[in-house]
């Protein structure tokens, strides 16, 4: 890993060398384990389950030379090391005198190995796995949920997951519902479901204290929260690319359903006005005459289809401006967290939402990129 020449001050932390800690089955990897990798990689995202990569180099010559096809050796790829099924920890920071500079980034379980056996260079390894949550995906669950609200169905499922909860701030005014049905679904992907038809996010947040659970974080991604980081293009934000489209946009949603017992039919429709959406104007003029209409989704009551409609046109709406960047490793920056750009002029330095970050520690050093939509448009 390369070392810096000086410290860079950055937000009160002095980030010097990076490093990582690997524990595999509750025991740190041996110092010659730990030389053989080439790499590590971590990803988060809002809407899959965390993943991590480790590239290690496979090659053992004993001795002799690389080209002496009889002696040619494995390290990795023939043992049972790094099989699946294994625990393993990953962590990611900086060298301090104390552990205060390092994040437990994920607890995680081995799934896959893949060797590379190339034409010229040496063999390798990439271990790959996902966070311990992907276990629970194993098993559809059947459930009725009663005159339950989203966030106390998303606060049974973490129960059933066995991993702490933390509401949206506004789930008391969330609406309640006579009842709802998980037919055979996975937990995650019936929550994940919920999450995106009320417009709210769904990622989990990893324990920093060995120990503690997971949590599991369900709430709308415009809750007020103090932004992560500030990064400025030219010193802190390394390169960002917005992507500003108007493509899929539309000026109006309209959700239309029957009553089955009321036998009448059921037609709600909301704009950008009614949600305060701010636009550019002359943006907005090139899409505000479009419509979306929602027909074939289940609904009972004119309040569920208002609350659709509303959420199907924000969700459209966050999709409008979206962007890439990368940063210096910061294993705080995750997906979930919100972050300050500036410096690249009045329409694009505002205010985004991070929904998946990779953090990678090679040769090269540690540097993460996150994928990020504006969630404060507007001016310009």
């Amino acid at each position: 890993m390369s070392t810096a020449t000086a410290p860079v001050s950055f937000l009160g932390e002095d980030l010097y060398v990076p490093t990582y800690k690997v524990m595999l089955v509750g025991q740190p990897l041996a110092s010659n384990v730990v030389h053989d990798i080439t790499s590590v990689t971590y990803k988060d995202s809002i809407d899959q389950i965390d993943s991590f990569e480790i590239t290690i180099s496979n090659w053992d010559d004993g001795g002799a030379t690389y080209r002496d096809v009889k002696q040619r050796k494995y390290k990795y790829s023939d043992q049972d090391l790094f099989d699946p099924g294994k625990r393993i920890e990953l962590w990611m920071g900086y060298y301090g005198n104390n552990d205060r500079n390092m994040r437990k980034l994920l607890t995680g379980e081995i799934t896959s190995i893949r060797p590379a056996f190339p034409a010229s260079g040496q063999p390798t390894m990439v271990v790959g796995g996902l966070n311990i949550l992907h276990t629970l995906r194993r098993e559809p669950q059947s459930a009725a949920y009663v005159q339950k609200t989203d966030s106390e169905i998303a606060s049974a499922i973490a129960k059933r997951l066995n991993v702490d909860f933390t509401p949206a701030p506004s789930a008391s005014a969330e609406e309640r519902y006579a009842y709802l049905v998980q037919d055979n679904q996975l937990d995650i992907v019936f929550l994940m479901d919920r999450a995106r038809r009320i417009g709210y996010d769904l990622f989990v947040e990893e324990p920093t204290v060995t120990g503690q659970k997971p949590r599991l974080h369900f709430q709308p991604s415009l809750t007020s929260r103090t932004p992560a980081y500030q990064l400025n293009y030219g010193s802190t934000l390394i390169d960002f690319q917005p992507n500003l489209t108007t493509a899929k946009q539309v000026g109006e949603v309209t959700v239309r359903g029957w009553d089955a017992v009321h036998k009448q039919k059921i037609e709600e429709t909301v704009t950008r006005k009614d949600l305060n959406l701010k636009v550019e104007q002359k943006i907005e003029s090139s899409f505000n005459q479009r419509k979306e209409v929602l027909a074939t989704v289940p609904i009972r009551t004119k309040e569920e289809a208002k609350q659709l409609a509303k959420q199907t046109l924000t969700n459209i709406a966050k999709d409008m401006i979206k962007g890439t960047g990368s940063t210096l490793g910061l294993p705080d920056l995750r997906s979930g967290n919100r972050v300050e750009l500036g410096g690249l002029g009045t329409r694009f330095s505002k205010t985004y939402f991070v929904t998946a970050t990779t953090h990678s520690i090679s040769d090269s050093g540690y540097t993460t990129q996150f994928e990020c939509r504006m969630e404060e448009q507007g001016g310009g």
